[in-house]
């Protein structure tokens, strides 16, 4: 067949016609995979969302199981995941930073209204003297979360060296796991700060509110104490260490990092008072 032929010698059939049919027939087999390819995809992102979700929940319900269980029997450590020990001193830290957030600001504007009445009683004016729209800022809450978070697994550290000290070669617990495992035993103190926080938001300020918050402190401190005593004298056989000495070696060191974090946070709310007062006096008229 000749390059100028435009149309079959043996049928008669225009080749253009031909060409045209074939070609259209590719790009709808094209499509056709395209599609199939672009639905598999989808499928399979589908498939990882789904994944990803069940993992979540699943977790979450882990979590739960082991913190019930941790409020039941507190000694009875339970085998759980990696991250279940420091999740658990975040929420605690969280809930005491938000309750002690909350009343730094309830009393940012007790005090604010406390000037307005006292400079309102030699004033005509019936307007704010100072400005009363004050809040505790969020790198507040962030730095007095990030002191108590370290402190606690400074803490801990402290404890699982005397501990590996005192047990010896027979100590083959790592330290996510012994994290895991004090946590599971100072899990009360999550519920003890909760109910910090919601006395804190309740609004209500008086000697029985006072009462309650000291005698919550005083059992978060309690329990934290035993806690990283049990940590350190808790085991099957001694070792070169006797335990009473590594308890009160650990209990010194703990103290010390203690009162750290108390003056830092101490530090932290004389500067928020200190950012309170000057924003009263440039607020001022």
């Amino acid at each position: 067949m000749k390059d100028d032929v435009n149309f079959c010698t043996n049928c008669g059939t225009k080749l253009t016609d031909i060409e045209s049919q074939v070609t259209v027939e590719a790009d709808a087999a094209q499509q056709k995979t395209q599609g199939n390819s672009n639905t598999s995809q989808g499928n399979a992102a589908k498939q990882a969302t789904a994944v990803d979700t069940q993992a979540i929940q699943s977790a979450l319900q882990g979590y739960w199981s082991w913190l019930l269980g941790s409020w039941k029997s507190p000694f009875k450590a339970q085998k759980t995941t990696k991250y279940a020990g420091i999740l658990t001193l975040f929420l605690e830290s969280l809930f005491f930073t938000l309750g002690i957030g909350h009343g730094a600001q309830k009393a940012a504007s007790a005090a604010t209204n406390a000037a307005n009445d006292f400079l309102g009683a030699f004033s005509n004016s019936n307007s704010s003297t100072y400005n009363s729209t004050y809040s505790v800022g969020f790198g507040f809450y962030f730095a007095i979360i990030l002191i108590i978070l370290v402190a606690a697994v400074a803490m801990i550290g402290i404890a699982f060296l005397i501990h590996r000290a005192v047990g010896g070669s027979a100590v083959t617990e790592t330290f996510i796991d012994y994290l895991n495992r004090l946590a599971h035993y100072s899990s009360s103190i999550l519920l003890l700060t909760f109910v910090f926080f919601l006395i804190a938001v309740s609004g209500t300020v008086g000697l029985v509110s006072m009462l309650v918050i000291s005698i919550l402190l005083l059992l978060i401190s309690l329990v934290w104490t035993i806690t990283i005593i049990c940590g350190v004298v808790q085991l099957e056989n001694g070792g070169q260490l006797d335990r009473i000495y590594g308890a009160v070696i650990t209990g010194a060191i703990c103290m010390l990092i203690e009162g750290i974090a108390v003056s830092l946070v101490i530090s932290k709310l004389g500067d928020t008072a200190g950012s309170f007062i000057s924003s009263m006096f440039r607020g001022g008229l």
